[in-house]
């Protein structure tokens, strides 16, 4: 009855000391991942010896060729790798790491029902009973007109006859409302006032608030046209006012 456990024994020894006496050569190894790879372990199984990596994923270890490693970490997958023969004569080793996704079925925790041990509340939990809402087929259903449903374009409708009476035609609101309209320009100084604030002013130009009339009235009179006051020219506009701003400021300076 003894002699299996001893040649058991035995076989045990000599394998441990067969492990032991290979000959390993240190390689640098690199992890790369989308998250933190600090303290990822990278255990040699086949030298039960291991290390960690730093904050830049480098590390180092002893490996001979056929070790077995293990890379593991709570927030990725288990990885195994098997050392070849490239490993060995390059001295180097990259490892990509995928994260660890821990999906959970969706459960209902009722305080008045805890215990406060965590595994006998998860399973006496209920899981809720997935709802389904089906409204059939959108095309199919009917809506009642209301006040918003119809729509009344009366300017299309200008010139039409309404019980027969041309209304429009008679009091001759045709002319009245297609004639041509004057355009009419606000001067400068209000157009700008109107396109930014003097909050604005004091934010973005440094103008002090109590000076931003008379900064405006110097934008004026420096050159500002029209044509910087139109739609689609707000970069040359804001431009202008910047190199105004900077003179502004230094003609104050000056007499200050």
């Amino acid at each position: 009855m003894n002699q299996p456990i001893l040649t058991i024994t035995f076989f045990n020894v000599t394998s441990s000391f067969y492990a032991q006496h290979i000959n390993r050569i240190e390689v640098s190894g690199k992890l790369s991942a989308t998250n933190d790879v600090e303290g990822v372990t990278i255990f040699n199984t086949s030298s039960n010896k291991g290390t960690v990596a730093d904050s830049q994923g480098n590390f180092i270890l002893e490996v001979a060729q056929n070790d077995v490693l293990e890379i593991s970490a709570l927030q990725y997958e288990a990885k195994k790798v098997v050392v070849n023969t490239d490993v060995i004569a390059s001295r180097y080793l990259r490892l990509f790491l995928v994260d660890k996704v821990n999906a959970l079925k969706e459960v209902l925790l009722l305080p008045s029902q805890l215990s406060g041990n965590l595994l006998n509340d998860i399973d006496n939990v209920v899981a809720q009973r997935e709802l389904h809402i089906n409204f059939g087929n959108i095309n199919e259903m009917e809506f009642p007109e209301d006040e918003f449903t119809k729509v009344d374009n009366k300017i299309l409708k200008q010139g039409q006859l309404v019980n027969g009476l041309n209304i429009a035609s008679v009091v001759g609101l045709n002319k009245l409302i297609n004639r041509p309209v004057k355009k009419r320009f606000l001067p400068k100084e209000e157009q700008l006032a109107i396109k930014y604030t003097p909050e604005f002013f004091y934010t973005n130009y440094q103008i002090p608030l109590e000076l931003v009339d008379v900064f405006i009235s110097f934008v004026v009179v420096n050159g500002l046209t029209e044509n910087l006051l139109q739609e689609g020219e707000e970069f040359q506009l804001l431009e202008f006012i910047l190199k105004q701003s900077l003179e502004f400021k230094k003609q104050k300076y000056e007499k200050n």
